[in-house]
């Protein structure tokens, strides 16, 4: 599909027709919106919504899988295709060995193909397909739900803990997380704080990208200021450290690279677009002071509970005391994720462990860690190409989506956690794209 199709008017003239978005670009909105508002029918409906919306979300990366193969966009030709269906084919032998074996429910073990293969497989398809055009709309989509979300964290931030829109219909303030004694974690529409904080890794990507000179999504020159104001607020009033690192980590790497790598104008461009934009995330503790306040409180009392490296070492390479007693076969694909969980306690949580790294190893012994590494081959190869993209043209947006995914792939619950799964693998493949679009244009 082209990104500016001609076709031929009365006369027999040339003449350039509005590209549309190409079916695997609809069903990857549709899941993700899915997504993103699936937790609001659960939280402020009925928690009953929650299957129907997943079993939705699920026929619709089935059916985008189904028509990349019978569109030819998963050529078995193609080395990375040969790779998915090699790994596709260890992931089932290796999962029936464990049901032998461990005598392991094969229901679990479909949970578990449903997390480690579903998400992947339509991830890749969309990352085959997209055209420029399906792209650049969802990075927009994106950033429109960024400023939707925004003014309901904000009224969620300053509401009580047992207001409606911070507790679930079905619950009371007493499972409402808190940053300190009166304020809460913001959800958004997510009826947890880790969808929030995910949406918001998501988006910083598109968000940074619109400051680069010559990126345009919208004509309006005041929309790349506002959406960075929205995303600094967005990030203070989430209550998430993780949140408001990344966020500083990320805009830290768009600063060194923009300056960098720009050239003549484009650099005299940055520059004054930084300034801007530092000027209003700088206004931001004027307004938002109770939510500084709040931020600070938590970081010192985390500090004091919580040695703050042995917590990013554990998030990357699992708990420690997962390799005192490990099993080379695993405990069962699928049995640490939420779903498995509230199958058996009846309440969504994590039987294994809280990190992915220590999830992914204890549910698939060797498999998991060779699933670890391939996802590091992945992540060096994804950088490596994003950096260079950067240095041939200045678009810094590859290597930040690529920063992001390399977050999310080693930390991020994509293994065990719903939403997680779903807005993990979707970020995956809009970096993967990213990398054959803007590589197609240095040709």
């Amino acid at each position: 599909m082209y990104d500016n199709p001609t076709a031929l008017n009365s006369r027999g003239a040339h003449i350039t027709t509005k590209p549309q978005l190409s079916k695997i670009a609809k069903l990857f909105i549709g899941i993700l919106l899915i997504v993103i508002f699936e937790g609001a029918f659960r939280k402020w409906i009925s928690s009953s919504l929650t299957n129907p919306l997943v079993l939705l979300r699920d026929a619709m990366a089935l059916y985008g899988i189904y028509w990349g193969i019978k569109s030819g966009k998963l050529k078995f030709t193609q080395l990375n295709i040969q790779i998915l269906w090699l790994w596709t084919a260890i992931f089932l032998i290796w999962g029936l060995l464990q049901l032998i074996v461990n005598q392991t429910s094969p229901l679990i073990f479909i949970i578990g193909a449903r997390f480690w293969l579903l998400y992947l497989w339509f991830a890749y398809v969309a990352a085959v397909s997209l055209t420029t055009h399906d792209f650049n709309f969802i990075g927009k989509t994106i950033i429109l739900v960024l400023l939707v979300m925004t003014p309901l964290a904000i009224m969620q931030h300053f509401l009580p803990p047992g207001a409606f829109l911070n507790k679930q219909v079905d619950g009371d303030e007493s499972t409402v997380f808190l940053v300190t004694a009166d304020i809460v974690r913001t959800t958004g529409t997510f009826s947890f704080t880790a969808g929030y904080t995910t949406l918001l890794a998501l988006t910083t990507p598109f968000v940074l990208a619109l400051l680069v000179p010559g990126t345009k999504l919208w004509n309006r020159k005041w929309m790349p200021k506002i959406c960075v104001l929205a995303l600094g607020i967005a990030t203070i009033v989430s209550g998430s450290r993780g949140a408001i690192i990344f966020f500083g980590i990320l805009f830290f790497v768009y600063v060194v690279a923009a300056l960098l790598y720009s050239k003549g104008s484009k650099k005299g461009s940055t520059v004054v677009m930084l300034v801007i934009v530092s000027g209003l995330l700088g206004l931001t503790p004027y307004f938002f002071s109770r939510s500084i306040d709040a931020n600070l409180e938590r970081f010192e009392s985390a500090s004091q509970s919580e040695d703050l490296s042995d917590r990013v070492i554990a998030m990357f390479f699992g708990e420690p005391g997962i390799y005192k007693s490990l099993p080379l076969i695993g405990n069962g694909l699928g049995v640490g994720t939420n779903f498995a969980g509230a199958a058996a306690t009846g309440q969504r949580t994590f039987l294994l462990a809280e990190t992915e790294a220590a999830r992914t190893i204890l549910e698939g012994g060797l498999l998991g860690f060779a699933f670890i590494v391939l996802k590091l081959m992945v992540i060096v190869t994804g950088l490596r190409k994003s950096l260079f993209i950067v240095k041939s043209s200045t678009n810094t947006l590859p290597l930040l989506l690529w920063i992001t995914t390399s977050l999310a792939l080693l930390s991020w619950s994509i293994i065990g956690q719903l939403t997680v799964n779903a807005l993990g693998y979707l970020l995956l493949g809009l970096a993967i794209a990213s990398l054959r679009l803007f590589s197609r244009k240095l040709e």
